[in-house]
């Protein structure tokens, strides 16, 4: 054997081995990676399950301890309940990522009005839009309900709505624009500002980014509202143009009902949902 032929199959047997050893590495940092995801996981689930209890009870109780009759101490009420608020919403969003990424998180049906909807919504940042003088126009073709799953509907639109809030200019006006074509429902969120600064679009939605100039996508909800528009079959999109922002939501609607018994209100408390039908 001539000594061309003993390193050519030395050199396949140190790059088999280089191989096996790669492999092994992949594998171990698969591993670790799943570990990883299923901690996070659990510690998602963990926090959103020990902040939003206690917080539950704090807003039942604040609305009692409104003064009368002192203008300094009802507009340190109105800053704690605002901030109270805020807080709120933030854990809300927790638990969905909880939900989201436990993998838990089923459909629900039932006639909603996505109006209402909006009205819920608002009611969580109604002295934001006040100190930055913002004003909320909703237009709608809708003649009647629509079937939807409410609570995802509401989250959606309630994150969409801070957000045009959060970074609108001060003075100006947010537009809704809710408009339904056949099986299929459109939601425009317009607001002048600043628009997402990024390189691609997806960065927008992703939770945590740090590679972004701008404060959009830098928390959860746009990641959030992404995801339940996915889980709807539906998609989210946005452009900006000069100062003009846009989101739009598009969802694909249910004809009908899955039970004719499920026709409850959408005037509910978005912690219950007895009335609707879970697949």
């Amino acid at each position: 054997m001539d000594k061309s032929h003993i390193d050519e199959e030395n050199k396949y047997e140190d790059t088999s081995e280089e191989v096996a050893f790669l492999s092994r590495k992949i594998l171990d940092l698969n591993k670790q990676l799943i570990e990883s995801e299923k901690a996070k996981s659990h510690f998602l689930s963990l926090v959103a399950s020990e902040l939003n209890n206690p917080m539950t009870g704090l807003l039942g109780m604040i609305p009692h301890l409104k003064l009368q009759g002192n203008e300094r101490l009802e507009a340190i009420f109105e800053l704690v309940q605002e901030e109270m608020l805020l807080l709120n919403s933030r854990i809300q969003n927790l638990v969905v990522t909880a939900e989201i990424e436990s993998g838990e998180m089923d459909i629900t049906y039932a006639l909603v009005d996505p109006k209402v909807l909006i009205e819920e919504a608002i009611e969580g940042f109604k002295c934001k839009l006040i100190n930055k003088k913002i004003t909320l126009i909703v237009e709608s073709t809708l003649r009647d309900k629509i079937v939807s799953d409410p609570r995802k509907l509401y989250l959606i639109l309630k994150n969409l709505l801070a957000n045009a809030c959060d970074y609108g200019d001060s003075g100006t006006v947010v537009y809704v624009n809710i408009e339904k074509k056949d099986s299929t429902l459109t939601i425009a969120i317009q607001n002048q500002g600043a628009g997402p600064n990024v390189e691609h679009k997806p960065q927008v939605f992703t939770r945590f980014s740090h590679c972004m100039e701008g404060s959009h996508g830098l928390g959860l909800g746009l990641s959030i509202s992404r995801e339940l528009c996915e889980r709807l079959g539906g998609e989210i999109d946005y452009v900006v143009n000069d100062r003009t922002v846009i989101f739009t939501v598009t969802l694909p609607l249910e004809t009908a009902l899955p039970d004719s018994q499920a026709c409850g209100s959408d005037e509910f408390l978005f912690e219950s949902f007895d009335d609707a039908i879970e697949i």
